[in-house]
């Protein structure tokens, strides 16, 4: 079923809706309340938990997940930079380098959109995972790093 809902051109709204409506109820809940336990905040971690008072209070990670039509996952890769950046041109104080990619039936199965090696001065490399050459930092004039044509260790 999951093969035919990725192939099909359905909202996400509605990929859901089948979705939920395919799994047991039970089994839905208990890996949403795995997802909530397993991002819970640092501070969270350190107090022990949120108290009943003041539940909510504290900020959570959250997600959003964005399903497009990609070719392989080359094309997906391409397509989730473009889509990354321009998001952070927009809303500049969401970090790029935390950017994830994933099949849409596969959420688990996650890799990074960009490379991430820590260079210099504590530089992110923002190039896309898996390039060849230098390690670049963000920006037209970002630092470059690394090894230059030589094969890259990181992915």
């Amino acid at each position: 079923m999951s093969a035919v809902l990725d192939g099909a051109d359905v909202s996400e709204r509605q990929r859901a809706a089948i979705a939920h409506a395919l799994t047991r109820p039970s089994a839905l809940s208990s890996y949403v309340d795995a997802l909530v336990d397993r991002y819970t905040t640092e501070r969270e971690r350190r107090s022990g938990g949120p108290s009943s008072s003041n539940a909510g209070r504290f900020p959570r990670r959250w997600t959003l997940h964005l399903t497009y039509l990609a070719a392989d996952p080359d094309e997906a890769r391409e397509q989730a930079v473009v889509y990354t950046e321009g998001l952070t041109i927009l809303r500049p104080e969401l970090p790029a380098g935390a950017a994830l990619l994933s099949r849409a039936d596969a959420w688990n199965h996650v890799e990074p959109v960009f490379c991430g090696q820590v260079g210099p001065d504590n530089k992110i490399c923002m190039d896309v995972t898996g390039h060849p050459g230098f390690h670049r930092a963000a920006g037209v004039n970002g630092l470059s790093w690394g090894d230059g044509d030589g094969p890259q260790t990181s992915r």
